[in-house]
Formats: C-alpha cells, structure tokens, sequence
C-alpha cells in the first residue's frame, strides 16, 4: 500500500487533519500532524479530482474543497472525526482552563491526559485497517500540543525535568488536575542547644525538633502542606552539632515558589543556625543520604573511679579497628548487628580526678557513647575497657563533619 493509497484508505471514514497526519507522523520533521494531514488531504482530492473518481472515500473529508471533474449534485456537510471526536479542536479552552487556575506558582510544568478507552478502541480500530508503519500514538500528539497551547496560555515553560508542577487533563470528566512537586532547599545547620531532635518527633514528647524550627519561616513563606529534613547523619538528641551538617529541606504541597532565602534565614530561632541555602533537588537529597564521612567529637566523661594524667595514655591504643554491635539504646529500632568501625585519631585532656575530654575522630556510624562505655561489652575495645574504670559520655559535642570534596 503505497502512501496515496493508504491516504484514501484513511479517507473511508471521516478523520480531521490531526489523525489524518499522525498516521504518517514518523515521515519527515519540521511538521506538525495537522501540516502533514492538510498536505495528504489536498494530494487526495487532487487525485480524485484527476480521476473523476472517489472510490469508497468518505466525501465530508472533503467538505471545504471544490472539485473540478467530479460532478457531487450537493456540499456535503463536515462530519465530526471518527477517531479523535475533534478532540484537537477543544485543546485552546483546556490550556484557557489551566490559566485561569491561580492556586499554584509555577514557571515549569509537565502535563499529561487521560483518555476514555473509547478513544483509545477508535484509533486501534483504524491501526487494524490500515497498520501501523508510520504512526504516532494519539495521546503522544494530544499531550503534546497541549503542552504548546499550555505554554503559551500561562507564560511559562514546559519540562520533563523537576518541573515545579504535574498537570493531568482529564478528558472524560473535564477536570484539570495540578500537583505540585516539592521544593528543595540545601543548607547547613549547627545545632546550639541539647535537648532537641533532629526530625519531627511522633509522640510530641519533644517540643520542637531541628527539622520544625528551619521549616517554620519556609512553609510560612510557601503555603506548604508539610515538610522533611533529609540531613547527612543525625546527631543524638542530647548532643549540640556545632559542626554545619548539610542538608535538604523538603516542602510538600507548596502553593508559592519563590523565596528570599536569606530573609527567610534570618526568622529562624536561636537555638538552631543555618547557612549557605539554595535550592537543590532530589538527586542531592540521595547525595546526602548515601554519604558515609568521617565526623569528630568532642565528649566530657565521668569516671566511676578517681584517675590520674598519667592514666589516660592508655587512650592511645583505642585509634584503630572497633568491634560494636548495634548498641542497647537503639535496638528497639536497629537490627542486632557487630559491625566494624575506625578510630582515627583521638586525644583527650585531663580535666580532675574523676573527670577528662576527648576528642574523636571516627568513620561514619561510629557510637561515641558506647565507645566509652563498653555497653557491656558490646564494644570492643572502649574506653572503659582500656582505664579499667566505668566511664560514661556526660556531654558530646559534633565538632567536624569532614565532608569530601
């Protein structure tokens, strides 16, 4: 079946000029599939009009054309395509409809339709009858010249790539549904008070965490419906982190886009800082949870027993290989594991006779507390182990995050 021949063969049923070219829509670029369908059309019309012959063609494909050689006693009138419904005539008011919805800003966007499976039967129909060599899918051209009318109707740009919303046009119901994705906003933040969580605390037994005071300025500003605080390792509850641990913020539901982000920085309380914001994605927030990096600590211990100067060089043979299963602390949430961890460097200062400071620098995932404790044995060595006394953690302090690059 040659392309004329496949014209006509289309041409038997009304089609308008979309689904007349979409049938071609793999033949030459820089053309749309209503200019490829207007061009066939006219090739067909002439052929007819040369042959004085219309064969088995659907006259009211040719409503607007007049024919030299053919003798058609009346106009016939246009017919409504049979494949699409003039779907393609209706795009201009759905992109008009997506404009007049103020309820999200956005400057990028990404749309698709859902179609009714009758649709979709009517142009399997037509496949079946003619086949499929040069085809394009119906919903590829719909949600695309949707997204050109789209465009244009709202002044702002379509993406594939972390658009700042996702547009579903509902052709059955006639409903226009926008979704707006989450922003991101990188930082880093120093924790200056103990007592608080990193994130959100299910049963309110804290009353604010870090993740809550950073966010609070920026679902203010955005009109957001929630938040996460994604943070490249956490601190413990009872720790200050006076090292900038980065992280990402991420603002659910976002009704406004645009922030002054250093404004913003500024309405955050004292208890937390924060510095360098800006905004990121998600490939970052992956970035930083899947980063394992050195940290150094700093840590006030008690001793059950009096000890001297000359006690603590027994530290120094601590710096190497550790031996820890998951600590009793956190089995509740933890599998029991042993796991092998480094000590890479430590010194300590003597403080009295029952007190003393270290300074600890560990490899990611590395329990400081139980590195002084022992936890009965659950670490090996400890610190407790080495002075031959009960030690326990009193202050821990993150000092460095010793993030590469």
């Amino acid at each position: 079946m040659n392309l004329l021949e496949k014209t006509l063969r289309i041409l038997e049923q009304p089609a308008c000029d979309n689904c007349l070219g979409r049938q071609f829509g793999q033949l030459l670029s820089g053309f749309t599939n209503n200019e490829r369908g207007k061009l066939l059309r006219t090739i067909a019309a002439m052929s007819i009009d040369n042959e004085d012959y219309k064969g088995a063609a659907d006259m009211s494909n040719f409503h607007d054309y007049a024919f030299h050689n053919l003798e058609i006693k009346a106009k016939t009138a246009r017919k409504q395509c049979s494949v699409c419904g003039d779907i393609f005539a209706r795009l201009e008011k759905h992109a008009e409809k997506i404009a007049k919805n103020r309820q999200y800003e956005y400057k990028t966007f990404l749309i698709g339709t859902r179609l009714s499976s009758g649709l979709i039967e009517k142009e399997e129909a037509l496949w079946e009858r003619v086949g499929i060599d040069y085809c394009e899918p119906l919903k590829a051209e719909i949600n695309r010249e949707i997204g050109k009318l789209a465009e244009a109707a709202t002044k702002t740009r379509f993406s594939r790539k972390n658009p700042d919303v996702n547009m579903i046009v509902n052709f059955g119901s006639g409903k226009i549904e926008i979704t707006p994705n989450p922003i991101f906003i990188y930082g880093e933040y120093q924790k200056l008070k103990r007592g608080i969580p990193q994130t959100k605390w299910p049963s309110k037994k804290y009353r604010t965490s870090v993740e809550e005071i950073i966010a609070k300025p920026f679902m203010l500003a955005t009109r957001g419906r929630g938040h996460k605080l994604h943070g490249m390792g956490r601190e413990d509850i009872d720790a200050r982190c006076l090292a900038w641990r980065p992280f990402v913020l991420e603002i659910t539901g976002p009704k406004r886009r645009e922030t002054a982000m250093k404004k913003l920085a500024g309405k955050i309380g004292k208890e937390v800082k924060v510095r360098n914001l800006r905004p990121s994605n998600i490939e970052e927030v992956r970035r930083i949870k899947e980063a394992r990096t050195d940290k150094t600590y700093r840590a006030v211990v008690k001793c059950n027993k009096p000890i001297s100067k000359d006690d603590l060089e027994e530290i120094k043979s601590i710096v190497g290989e550790i031996s820890q299963r998951t600590p009793q602390r956190v089995l509740h949430r933890r599998a029991d594991l042993r796991r092998k961890r480094h000590v890479k460097q430590i010194k300590y200062k003597y403080m009295d006779k029952r007190t003393f400071m270290i300074e600890v620098r560990g490899e990611a995932g590395l329990y400081i507390k139980e590195l002084i404790s022992g936890d009965s044995g659950r670490t090996r060595p400890s610190i407790s182990e080495l002075l031959k006394n009960e030690c326990t953690c009193k202050e821990l302090d993150v000092m460095k995050i010793h993030v590469k690059g």
